[in-house]
């Protein structure tokens, strides 16, 4: 298949006549990044690239989704040593999977470049792994908390000449600044230092003085920080009356429904669903304590959908910053997030640079001060799903015949899994006086008259191991300590309706963890 050319959006588009040649010596790091599919420098890349380059400390501002991994990346290849294996580049990302995507990325830039040695250094692999692969390492790039440990450790760090803030609004947050002074107080005093983000406000400019010396800043994004080509849309959900955990699950199955019916009709390539807590994303991409998943698999997961061997990936926050699969072009909010900018961050998952998705979110009726506020504040616009939409706007060609032989595979599976049918086994709910809902085994169903509703979870036939488990009512010990009493800590957090004891079940990716399971 001959290379495809994408028409992509102003927002990654300069009215200059520059190329990559232009700022770049290094033939091996142009070559890399022809193939990467970097023709031209999107603003971020043509404004942030040179100051880089002359060693001045950078605080630059763009878009997600807009180029700013390759400003540092290049940057870092250029200034590297490659005849000194130890580390001369650190480059800090507030999630495990934002690190490894950065990994990759400058990896690949860079697979010309004869002898480049590049780590990721996180949290979830032993440590004892990690302490070999310091001795030789050009390039570190790791979360705080693991890069914090490996410098109390064997990490060599008096040859680091650069190091790199990535998604900087998050690593500034109150729960990671004393990790980052630590790790900054370790490390030579005569290096240079950039940070990029999609947000800044006063706040985080004047932490960020603890970190850069008279910095140079590249402001890109003066205005709605959402990207060019996403369309987004948003579809008001009915909120039941009678509010209790019963009618909360209904309402979920409704918004379930209407995610399934529109993954049913509207034709996407890949697509990621969010939900705001952990405790909700089911399947494969469910997320627990400790990460849930073992971090080997949520790693492994995230390949396959690098690889376009996953069409849905459900997930929490954990990753709505900075990951950038290529064919993502639909994104689903199931729970409209916390605040605007991690909406943005979420949608920016969709359209990346330059390139044209589709954004629709679930909500409800209260959650419609939030969209107003988007439109009001952040100059979004977003509107009502209509019945009818043309979803050619967010359809482009895939460019590799690997990417529609894998298309067509997905689609195959998805074919062979309707023929199958399953059948969902129900979960009985009943009505007692006391507030609580205690489960009903199956076998019970028919003889039981007191069952007046009965509720059929929303089915992923994808996981159907995590289904079994989750809702197979003779699993009675969780049901009890998870339906029993309206006031568990389970409840106050997966529904974040009791203020207070919230702070203490943050991790390091600053992201709702679920206090541990009774039993």
């Amino acid at each position: 298949m001959s290379k495809i050319k994408i028409d992509r959006t102003k927002d990654v588009q300069i009215d200059e006549d520059v190329n990559f040649e232009s700022l770049i010596a290094n033939q091996n790091i142009l070559r890399g990044l022809l193939e990467a599919g970097y023709d031209c420098p999107s603003p971020i890349q043509l404004k942030a690239v040179p100051p880089g380059k002359l060693g001045l400390d950078v605080i630059a501002q763009a878009k997600s989704g807009t180029g700013k991994t390759i400003v540092f990346g290049v940057i870092a290849l250029e200034m590297l040593n490659l005849n000194n294996t130890r580390p001369q580049v650190l480059i800090l990302a507030p999630t495990r999977e934002i690190a490894v995507q950065t990994k990759e990325v400058i990896s690949n830039i860079g697979r010309y470049m004869n002898g480049l040695i590049c780590h990721v250094f996180i949290g979830g692999i032993p440590v004892e792994e990690d302490i070999p692969k310091l001795k030789k390492c050009h390039i570190v790039i790791g979360s705080p908390g693991r890069i914090g440990l490996l410098l109390n450790k064997q990490m060599v760090a008096k040859d680091i000449k650069l190091f790199v803030l990535d998604e900087a609004d998050k690593l500034m947050e109150n729960n990671f600044v004393p990790q980052l002074k630590k790790i900054n107080d370790k490390l030579p005093k005569a290096k240079q230092v950039l940070a990029f983000s999609a947000t800044y406000d006063k706040v985080l400019l004047k932490t960020l003085e603890n970190f850069v010396c008279n910095p140079y800043h590249v402001m890109l994004s003066e205005d709605t920080p959402a990207l060019e080509g996403v369309l987004q849309y948003y579809q008001i959900v009915k909120v039941p009356n009678k509010i209790n955990i019963t009618e909360r699950f209904k309402f979920y199955e409704e918004k379930f429904k209407k995610m399934v019916d529109l993954l049913s009709h509207v034709p996407f390539y890949q697509c990621i669903v969010f939900l705001n807590h952990r405790g909700r994303v089911d399947g494969d991409e469910y997320i627990r304590h400790d990460g849930g998943l073992d971090q080997r698999i949520r790693l492994e997961t995230m390949s396959k959908a690098r690889n376009f061997q996953i069409r849905v990936l459900v997930c929490s926050d954990l990753i709505a910053r900075g990951i950038d699969i290529d064919r993502v072009n639909l994104v689903v909010n199931l729970d409209m997030p916390k605040d605007a900018e991690t909406y943005l961050h979420r949608v920016g998952r969709t359209g990346r640079y330059g390139t044209h998705g589709l954004a629709i979110s679930f909500v409800d009726i209260n959650e419609l001060e939030f969209i107003e506020s988007l439109k009001t504040n952040y100059h979004v616009d977003i509107q009502p799903l209509p019945d009818e939409i043309s979803f050619k706007h967010h359809q482009r060609p895939l460019t590799t015949e690997n990417d529609q032989e894998a298309y067509e595979s997905l689609l195959n599976i998805r074919e062979t899994l309707k023929t199958q049918n399953p059948e969902v086994p129900p979960v009985i709910f009943s009505d007692d006086t006391d507030s609580k809902i205690k489960p009903t085994k199956l076998k019970e169903q028919k003889e039981s008259e007191e069952a007046e509703e009965t509720y059929y979870p929303f089915y992923n036939t994808y996981y159907t191991d995590y289904y079994n488990w989750m809702y197979n009512t003779y699993n009675t010990d969780y049901y009890n300590w998870m339906y029993n009493n309206y006031n568990t800590d389970y409840y106050n957090w997966m529904y974040n309706t009791v203020p207070g004891d919230t702070d203490e079940h943050y991790d390091n990716n600053n992201d709702f963890i679920p206090p541990d399971l009774a039993f």
